[in-house]
């Protein structure tokens, strides 16, 4: 299926802006949120039952699913959130859930700044910098953080809120049936405006973890049990990372929380790739909180490399994002052995990069998810204006497959931002 139509970002943002203005004005008290439906033709589920919740299957299996979300802002109702479930052996919709977002969630950017990555997920409803050609808003999202606004079973849904009157930002979440819960809370007697942001769900949903600053303008990353009072418990706090635009990424056992560019974890969670101030891209071990250490880190020597995913703790996924002269893997994936990396001053130093995966083309191809067995991949790839989606297998010389079926066609293709292949 080809992409024929998306809506330009000033017709989106004209749309929105009765919903933000709603958005600036409003408070951060509230429980509960109105009930709204999702656009027909919008490539999203059903619209929810009278109860609030959705209409067909909302139980996403463990395995065997290819998830991806998600967003529309009318400018008349309450914003609206979509999950959607794919069997990766038939691509047929096996599985969806709506989330109404409470009039208070911050969508848009304040003053410059993503507070929650919900501006990804929704930024083809608000007004976002073009992509290039060919390409749509939600190939700009980081999937896996996005990923992470949401418990395991996508029973809740991390946000937050903002009240521009007071300068406070809050940290919350609403369930599937609308119902907002403030996790920050109101406090009480002569306190700091709480600065709580970067909202993201601990994989069991027993916890949102987050960002703050405090009066001294040091960064902190905190998180706030879903249970009980909803007691602050603190983190990691330090100066605030020279990196600009550094998100908060969950993961690891004990679960930590780092800060990078985009942190890519191993399945085991030891392991980040990303970029390192000082090191470029680069593989890290993550042993604590905060910004990826940079004495320990290995640099990936293959410059073209962007991390793209793991296909065990042992191997990376690369795609090719350089430009330049004598490039060797243009328009194409490969994978690196990150055990034989070495540190830069070893004799014994190695890319570990195996051979390409795709045949060459001019297609621009754009990763999107591994299987959870790591043996295939879902990718879009771009033709001119045309943008479609393909698995393969990773394996050098197979075949891309089209993915066909029209839903998932349409929300894999360009619709909606992929959060995982289980």
């Amino acid at each position: 299926m080809q992409f024929t139509h998306r809506v330009s970002a000033f017709a989106a943002a004209v749309l929105a802006l009765p919903l933000l203005a709603a958005c600036a004005s409003s408070g951060t008290t509230g429980t509960t949120g109105a009930t709204g439906t999702v656009p027909p033709g919008s490539g999203a589920p059903a619209a929810p039952n009278a109860a609030g919740g959705s209409t067909g299957d909302a139980t996403f299996r463990g395995k065997d699913l290819v998830i991806s979300a998600g967003c529309t802002v009318p400018a008349s109702r309450p914003a609206t959130v979509w999950v959607q479930g794919f069997d990766p052996s038939t691509w047929k919709k096996v599985a969806s859930v709506e989330f109404t977002l409470p009039a208070q969630a911050v969508i848009d950017k304040r003053d410059g700044e993503e507070l929650s990555a919900l501006y990804s997920l929704c930024a083809e409803n608000l007004p976002h910098e073009e992509p290039a050609v060919g390409l749509a808003a939600s190939d700009m999202a980081f999937g896996p953080r996005v990923r992470q606004l949401f418990d395991r079973d996508f029973t809740k849904l991390a946000v937050v809120t903002a009240d521009d009157k007071a300068g406070a930002r809050h940290v919350g979440y609403v369930d599937r049936t609308g119902k907002f819960t403030d996790l920050t809370g109101d406090g009480s007697g002569f306190s700091t405006t709480p600065k709580e942001q970067d909202a993201l769900f601990a994989p069991d949903g027993e916890s949102v973890w987050f960002t703050h600053l405090d009066a001294t303008r040091q960064q902190h990353i905190a998180s706030r049990s879903t249970s009980g009072t909803h007691q602050l418990t603190e983190q990691w706090a330090s100066e605030k990372p020279a990196t600009v635009d550094s998100i908060l990424m969950l993961g690891g056992t004990p679960l930590r929380g780092v800060l990078g560019e985009s942190p890519r974890f191993s399945p085991d969670g030891k392991r980040v790739a990303d970029f390192i101030l000082g090191r470029g891209r680069s593989i890290a071990p993550v042993t604590a909180n905060g910004p990826l250490p940079t004495n320990s880190a290995v640099p990936l020597p293959d410059f073209e490399c962007q991390p793209s995913g793991w296909l065990d703790d042992h191997t990376l996924l690369c795609a090719h994002d350089a430009s330049g002269r004598d490039l060797k893997h243009v328009n194409n994936f490969w994978t690196v052995d990150v055990d034989r990396l070495r540190p830069e001053n070893s004799s014994q130093a190695t890319d570990g990069a195996g051979p390409d995966l795709l045949p060459v083309t001019d297609r621009k191809n754009l990763p999107l998810a591994v299987s959870s067995d790591g043996k295939r991949l879902l990718f879009r790839s771009v033709q001119g204006k045309v943008e479609q989606p393909y698995v393969t297998a990773l394996t050098p010389g197979a075949q891309p497959q089209q993915i066909s079926a029209q839903d998932a066609a349409t929300a894999l293709g360009y619709g909606d931002v992929v959060l995982e292949w289980r």
